[in-house]
């Protein structure tokens, strides 16, 4: 239940929800988890590893099905990152947190390309980020559509042709390996995360305009397109010789009893994505609204509101005057404002010394004198 500020930590501008919440800062923990695995291999092979691999398996699935109720397109890409990198923090439980790696490369490329894309869109259509205030923007913005495409295709992982795809099958593989529970739990991860990438494009940006912001739409500057086109590239490629990575001899070096995927592991990747289509473009082309409504799910497992009525609400009053004794007595009271009080003294003490009169200059020169005379002699 750690999870919350993520979210809301996407309120920020796009460029830094692509760079450090995509790619670098959300994915610090995982990469630490990954350097442990290597240096103490033996620790993940008894109850930690499986505690660890089951922790990523659930929050990949829980963060999932909170995607497919969202309507703030950020908030879907950010419980999206939310659910890959619960994929990742498995398979180090897994012993196979070379996978992850994997993943979290290619992860970086097409999830920062759809984090920017969909800045772009909230840019066109004048700082909306509803989707169901959206629709037919690949006509309005084709370069941006198209390349959020790809990013999509990246994300659901389609066959062979997207560098997500091999990194989702390496996860898989190891699942299937290790722990059969936990492979069908990410096969149907993978299905959800198809439906609700799928729910998400076909309603931003197929179909017609839903408002007069969409309406307005159009093509952002070169700018703004170029950064795009290139993650698109880098998202088709990553995984291949071509975006400078030989992944075969990359997993044969990191875990040297490494295999091929076994077919079921393909085959479960083929169906969930036939089907996760399937389920998203029928459900929501042409829709005006959501016709599935799961308030456990809109409502993120009211995991939210748990925070908000038992810890804030109670800690807020405890936290708030525990700041006001430090900033207010501390800080203003004693340091600030005894240092200004003591200023204020010592000047009007000066002031004082300062009367005009001759004989008072006359006594302050000779007690001067006299401590001269003292400090020289004794």
């Amino acid at each position: 239940p750690l999870h919350v500020w993520l979210p809301d930590a996407m309120e920020g501008p796009t460029p830094v929800s692509a760079l450090i919440h995509a790619a670098t800062m959300v994915a610090a923990g995982v990469y630490m988890l990954f350097r442990v695995q290597i240096s103490l291999p033996d620790c993940f092979d008894n109850l930690a590893g499986t505690i660890i691999s089951w922790v990523g398996g659930i929050t990949a699935l829980v963060a999932a099905l909170m995607a497919t109720q969202q309507d703030d397109i950020k908030r879907i890409l950010a419980y999206s990152t939310l659910s890959q990198l619960g994929y990742m923090v498995m398979t180090v439980g897994l012993t196979a947190g070379d996978a992850g790696m994997f993943h979290l490369f290619t992860h970086a490329w097409f999830k920062a390309l759809l984090f920017l894309g969909s800045g772009a869109v909230i840019y066109a259509c004048h700082h909306e980020q509803d989707i169901w205030k959206m629709g037919g923007l690949m006509k309005k913005m084709p370069i941006t559509g198209f390349t959020f495409f790809l990013g999509y295709a990246a994300l659901i992982a389609v066959p062979f042709v997207t560098s997500g795809f091999w990194s989702k099958e390496e996860i898989l593989s190891a699942a299937f390996e290790h722990n059969k529970a936990l492979f069908w739990i990410a096969v149907f991860v993978a299905f959800l995360t198809t439906f609700y990438m799928t729910r998400l494009f076909v309603v931003a940006f197929l179909g017609k305009t839903k408002s007069d912001n969409a309406d307005h739409a159009h093509e952002v500057g070169p700018l703004m397109y170029i950064p795009l086109i290139l993650l698109a590239a880098m998202a088709l490629l990553s995984a291949t010789k071509l975006g400078g990575l030989d992944i075969a001899k990359t997993l044969s070096a990191i875990r040297p009893n490494h295999h091929e995927h076994p077919t079921i592991v393909l085959a479960a990747s083929v169906v969930t994505l036939v089907f996760g289509l399937l389920a998203g473009f029928f459900l929501y082309n042409g829709k005006e609204k959501d016709p599935l409504n799961f308030p456990l799910f809109r409502n993120r497992f009211y995991i939210d509101s748990l925070y908000d009525n038992f810890i804030v609400k109670y800690f807020q009053d405890a936290f708030a005057a525990i700041v006001h004794f430090f900033d207010e007595l501390l800080i203003n009271g004693l340091f600030v404002g005894g240092l200004s009080r003591g200023a204020q003294g010592i000047g009007l003490l000066i002031r004082r010394m300062q009367s005009g009169n001759l004989q008072t200059y006359a006594a302050f020169l000779g007690l001067g004198v006299l401590v001269i005379i003292y400090l020289i002699v004794f």
